[in-house]
């Protein structure tokens, strides 16, 4: 695929502060503050996602996260607006395209459907998916936000915060149900602001490995004819069957994406050198596949650039989607001399082998499904933690890797390091991590770095530290 590359790619934020190089303790996720780190911290990743190719950043929580206020315009002050302003011109001064991140039916509305019960279903986190009501505070919303800020277009998400099942949305199948939500809500924003751009996430659409049968994919078809973007994202799992894809590519209206095949979403509490996961090959192989069944899309996660493995995939995945031809060990070689600037092939050689060697550990070593029934009374105070692994469906996750579970306010257990693991590979794993922590000790003075390495360095102890509390938990 000499020079092929995709249309539309799409840097995920997810959140306003997802991607700061800093910890925010003592606030729930997910806290939408903006704050001089915030903005710092986002322009310099309008910087780099632009030097890596991407064309636009899509992100949630400008505005709000769970409360728009009855009278909508009321849920920023005019700092807070100057605020969203700026961080949209420094995108905007990059060339990068903002999509705003909305909540359809859910992600703002429980205030609303708390004090309106003309809106108020079975889900107190979602309005009622039948009630003309719910579409007039939706398109209320909509009004807001493209009437008073200079998006360039809107991420649909309608399923994540579950459905209403009164008897009359509980008439159609979830995915009708959710594709009709989003189709309405697409048609509203095309007849009053034709150019911007509409991408649909299908976050939820289904229960953890289902996939949407044959017979409703026309459903989808319908809504692909009034959006730009659907993006399949595999968080746990793709919605459209593997074997299936080209045949719903070629008959789909609009692009079709997905996520990048993995990625690490870290919670915003942990110290941002808490871990390190290189996933190149891993995602450059999904990439590759993607694009030769139809795939012209994709909506990339981002995560603190402080972190050198969030730096280094970020930066792999923008180049590799900017040209499939390239070798996943070619572009990880670029990256290497971007980041790290060793001053000899040799040097180069050397980390480009070591960020392998650290994909290939964990991978080799990892179970993608959860490990059930992992419970044991410790002085961690951990139990509650694998009474979220205990509770998941048992299925295989290919995309989404949680650290820990996201809610809470301060930094706790790595659940990842348990769950996914059996006992043997742990322990292979934090061989061979400590292996390449002795290779780590290279010259300082062959390299140009700005501090990675020794970043670098960090990640690897903390990574190891966490491996050893969890073999003391579970031994």
């Amino acid at each position: 695929m000499p020079g092929a590359r995709f249309d539309n790619r799409v840097a995920f934020g997810v959140w306003i502060n997802d991607f700061r190089n800093e910890p925010i303790l003592h606030e729930d996720w997910p806290a939408v503050k903006i704050d001089a780190r915030t903005i710092e911290d986002f322009s310099s990743t309008i910087a780099f996602v632009k030097a890596a190719h991407y064309t636009a950043l899509d992100i949630f929580g400008l505005l709000t996260n769970r409360d728009w206020p009855l009278d909508i315009q009321s849920v920023v002050d005019r700092e807070r607006k100057a605020q969203v302003d700026r961080c949209i011109d420094i995108a905007h001064a990059s060339g990068i395209e903002i999509i705003y991140g909305l909540g359809v039916y859910s992600w703002g509305f429980e205030s609303i459907i708390k004090a309106d019960p003309e809106v108020r279903g079975t889900n107190p986190l979602a309005l009622c998916g039948s009630r003309e009501k719910s579409r007039s505070w939706m398109r209320k919303v909509i009004d807001y936000v493209a009437g008073n800020f200079q998006v360039d277009g809107f991420h649909l998400e309608v399923a994540d915060q579950g459905r209403c099942r009164c008897p009359e949305c509980s008439k159609e199948t979830s995915v009708a149900y959710y594709s009709r939500l989003n189709r309405e809500t697409a048609q509203y924003i095309r007849g009053r602001w034709p150019d911007k751009t509409l991408l649909v996430n299908t976050s939820g659409y289904l229960p953890w490995g289902d996939c949407i049968r044959k017979d409703e994919f026309e459903r989808i078809y319908e809504l692909g004819q009034h959006i730009d973007i659907f993006i399949d994202g595999g968080n746990h799992g793709l919605f459209v069957a593997e074997n299936d894809r080209r045949e719903f590519i070629a008959c789909l209206p609009c692009s079709y994406g997905t996520s990048g095949g993995f990625w690490v979403y870290p919670p915003q509490r942990w110290d941002r050198l808490r871990w390190f996961l290189p996933y190149v090959f891993q995602d450059g192989a999904h990439l590759e596949q993607l694009h030769r069944d139809g795939g012209r899309s994709c909506e990339l996660y981002l995560g603190p650039l402080v972190n050198p493995g969030v730096e280094l995939n970020v930066l792999c995945n923008g180049l590799k989607i900017n040209d499939l031809s390239r070798p996943s060990e070619e572009v990880l070689s670029e990256a290497v001399q971007r980041l790290y600037k060793p001053k000899n092939p040799a040097g180069r050689s050397a980390l480009v082998e070591l960020f392998a060697q650290a994909e290939e550990a964990f991978f080799a070593s990892w179970s993608p499904r959860r490990r059930p029934g992992v419970r044991k009374e410790h002085s961690d105070g951990i139990d509650a933690l694998f009474e979220w692994s205990k509770s998941s469906p048992e299925r295989a996750v290919p995309g989404e890797l949680f650290l820990e579970p996201l809610l809470g306010s301060k930094p706790g257990f790595p659940t990842y390091l348990a769950i996914h693991f059996e006992p043997e590979g742990r322990e292979r794993y934090k061989k061979s991590l400590v292996q390449i922590q002795s290779r780590l000790r290279l010259r300082p003075d062959q390299f140009d770095d700005a501090g990675r390495i020794e970043r670098v360095q960090t990640c690897l102890q903390n990574t190891l530290a966490d491996i050893e509390r969890v073999q003391r938990a579970y031994p």
